[in-house]
């Protein structure tokens, strides 16, 4: 075996054998790793927009990011279905069926992205305007939108392809390259926005660079000799049934994504109804968010990676043990995480806001969302194993149910009775409550009638 194809082994995990929470911290930790420097291309960009620029500049750079998230989900969602298809395939030993997950994936993923680039750098004006964006926000909106927007093909590229490593158990090599851009970011921003003053324009520019090198980076890693799954030109193709299954899992998790960031959207409305100042203070919420949202994101995807390899294996027992494990470790980091964030409010919130109007508002929002922040893992890990046990459907209808329709309704109610800036944030953790125990019930029904079929297969 070549040293190559030996490092490449070293960076893969099987995750249907063996210790569970071992191989499963091994994991996740560069999961975590790479979710940090991630935040780091929009966060980096409001912290510079936060403490350089005024707060009408964050407020359009947090008015945008509803949009971004928008524009991209659907394909997030398929490329959580291509990592479950691979997974499956590869706990089942078909290497050569996760192959093709990969090259359809990345061929229907990129001619999407640009679909979809087109579309919003069209529409951006009056998409903000649906928003109900303040108007002295939107001509900065816009230009920021418009620029990120031109990184969308290669920001789906990405995922898809990281997505194929993560489903054979490499989460070291989209670590590196999260490493690496994370502060390229970091430098572009300094550059365009420091030394060559062009605003927000200057951030977006940054921010584009960055997730295009992202691109060329994983694409040069996945195609190197020795990966178990080897990105190649030649194979870039669509397989029709592939993609039907991808779509079968990935098409009711990307409705999904779109279905919360729908709903994110109605709390944007609700919040650009108090003015600019609030605007701001989500913004700057959501950027300290991202510090204990985004190690959630990668329990969750370690949890689809480890109920798909397992599923394919038969292993379902094993299923049922990882994830109440990954539940437990995922709610009491989040705990810590949160709980660390509130003993130094002001200084957390003070990194990414130098307006003190805008931190206090922050906070307010903080104190009613971050001590109920540990129910969330257990949601997204729950969540994960539905989906990478191949019921995105189950998933798709949870979600849909408590934070779309739960959600939208109790903002409805709270602006009309009580309006403050509070009583929007606490729809957040009493719908992460409910579509919790949504999921711990689905689940439970699921993988007992799983593990009495395993039971049945043994005593053949």
């Amino acid at each position: 075996m070549s040293s190559k194809a030996t490092a490449n082994k070293r960076r893969t995990i099987d995750m249907t054998q063996g210790p569970i929470v071992g191989p499963l911290i091994r994991f996740i930790l560069p999961l975590i790793g790479g979710s940090v420097f991630q935040m780091l291309y929009n966060t980096v960009d409001f912290l510079f927009v936060g403490n350089v620029m005024d707060k009408t500049a964050a407020a359009a750079v947090g008015a945008s990011s509803t949009l971004i998230t928008c524009t991209i989900g659907l394909f997030s969602g398929i490329s959580v279905g291509t990592s479950v298809v691979a997974a499956q395939a590869i706990g089942a030993g078909k290497d050569e069926k996760a192959d093709k997950a990969l090259h359809t994936s990345v061929v229907f993923g990129f001619f999407g992205g640009l679909l979809i680039m087109l579309l919003g750098i069209l529409f951006a004006p009056q998409i903000m305007r649906l928003l109900n964006t303040p108007e002295n926000v939107i001509p900065q909106a816009t230009v920021y939108i418009r620029i990120y927007l031109l990184s969308i093909p290669m920001l789906i590229f990405y995922n898809m392809v990281s997505g194929g490593m993560r489903a054979y158990g490499d989460s070291q090599t989209p670590f590196r390259v999260l490493v690496i851009c994370g502060f390229l970011n970091v430098l572009f921003d300094a550059l365009l926005i420091i030394v060559i003053p062009l605003g927000v324009a200057g951030v977006a520019i940054g921010t584009t660079l960055t997730q295009s090198i992202s691109a060329v980076l994983i694409a040069w890693f996945a195609s190197r000799e020795g990966n178990r799954l080897r990105l190649s030109a030649k194979k870039l193709a669509l397989d029709a049934g592939i993609l039907k299954e991808i779509l079968h899992i990935g098409l009711p998790t990307g409705i999904q994504t779109i279905i919360i960031t729908f709903s994110n959207v109605m709390v944007q409305y609700y919040i650009n109804d108090f003015g600019e100042t609030a605007v701001a203070a989500f913004a700057t919420y959501y950027k300290v968010e991202n510090l204990i949202y985004l190690p959630i994101m990668a329990f969750g995807q370690a949890a689809t990676t480890f109920a798909g390899q397992n599923t394919g294996a038969g292993h379902y027992k094993r299923i049922r043990k990882g994830i109440v494990l990954t539940d437990l470790i995922g709610a009491g980091v989040v705990f810590c995480i949160a709980g660390l964030i509130l003993l130094f409010p002001e200084t957390v919130f003070g990194w990414f806001m130098k307006d003190q109007d805008v931190v206090t508002n922050a906070l307010k929002i903080a104190l009613v969302s971050f001590p109920f922040y540990w129910i969330y893992p257990i949601m997204e890990c729950t969540g994960g194993a539905v989906r990478g046990m191949g019921y995105s459907i189950f998933s798709m209808i949870i979600i849909i149910l408590n934070l779309c329709v739960i959600r939208i309704s109790l903002l409805a109610y709270f602006s009309a009775t009580i309006h403050t800036i509070q009583s929007l944030g606490a729809v957040y953790p009493i719908t992460w409550a409910t579509a919790m125990l949504c999921f711990i019930v689905i689940f439970a029904v699921l993988i007992q009638k799983k593990c009495r079929e395993e039971d049945a297969r043994a005593s053949v």
